[in-house]
């Protein structure tokens, strides 16, 4: 698949801030480009991350965002961050930043699924082993992706959204920002629509080979912990090999635990992308 790419080029302060956050060697050892894509006829956008050496193939994580239309979109300096972090563990990685028209967890999730023809053409990339991450609104995505190919070896979901009815009953304005995505006027036709991106309702349709991580915060006031409670449950009662590690206190975003985090997730990828 042809894509276009152009390389991120941050100002020795923002390089300087890449450094004190996430580490040094993701500024040094990495390259992180913005790309452009098309998917179903969409030009889309997102990034491509990996380490300079590219003598050698790398295990593909695909990373997919939150938030829903421009916002939760990962703005360049983000990208360098948290994309070059992955890579500096070894591994390319391919994030969307999903077509304009977002129907959350709608027709959107085929611009996921195309960044598998796109992995095909990368010359240092194992499109053969492949992780996929997800954090809120992109964890539902991940459920949603498990649902439609074999190929994920194992996923990371974080603060994951899987149950939208709770989600709108336990969070005024939600209904209202969900209506504009995917409504209807049929109140029958929504309710399906809502089920339909609740992975609590179609935990049976997830591959079963996909080794899962699950990861919220008990303090998370955006999307409950018990979305990745119930889960977890479900998983297991299909025979899906899954964990699920509850962060006492840690919010949505699990910013104070960043470094407990960092280790499940990277442990994770290592035990299932490179054993």
């Amino acid at each position: 698949m042809n894509f276009s790419q152009k390389e991120i080029v941050l100002s020795p302060q923002h390089s300087k801030m890449i450094e004190s956050g996430w580490g040094s060697e993701v500024v040094t050892e990495n390259a992180v480009s913005k790309i452009t894509y098309d998917s179903d006829g969409n030009e889309v956008e997102g990034y491509l991350a990996h380490p300079i050496d590219t003598k050698k193939k790398y295990p593909l994580i695909i990373w997919n965002r939150g938030g829903n239309l421009k916002e939760g979109a990962i703005d360049e300096f983000l990208a360098k961050g948290m994309f070059g972090e992955i890579a500096s563990w070894g591994y390319v990685v391919l994030a969307s930043q999903y077509r304009d028209k977002d129907e959350f967890g709608g027709s959107e999730i085929n611009d996921i699924l195309n960044l598998f023809p796109l992995a095909s053409s990368i010359d240092f990339c194992d499109d053969k082993i492949i992780g996929m991450e997800g954090w809120s609104r992109g964890g539902m995505m991940t459920y949603k992706v498990l649902t439609l190919t074999d190929k994920i070896k194992c996923a990371v979901i974080i603060s994951g959204l899987a149950d939208i009815i709770r989600s709108e009953e336990e969070r005024s304005g939600l209904s209202k920002v969900y209506r504009k995505l995917f409504g209807s006027d049929d109140g029958v036709e929504f309710t399906k629509r809502k089920k339909e991106r609740s992975a609590v309702y179609f935990a049976d349709k997830i591959n079963k080979e996909t080794k899962i991580l699950l990861i919220h915060g008990t303090k998370d006031d955006k999307v409950s912990y018990k979305d990745s409670e119930d889960m977890f449950e479900k998983l297991k009662a299909e025979g899906v090999e899954c964990e699920l590690k509850l962060i006492e206190g840690g919010d949505h975003y699990l910013k104070r635990q960043r470094k407990e985090v960092v280790g499940l997730r990277r442990e994770w990828f290592k035990k299932y992308l490179k054993n």
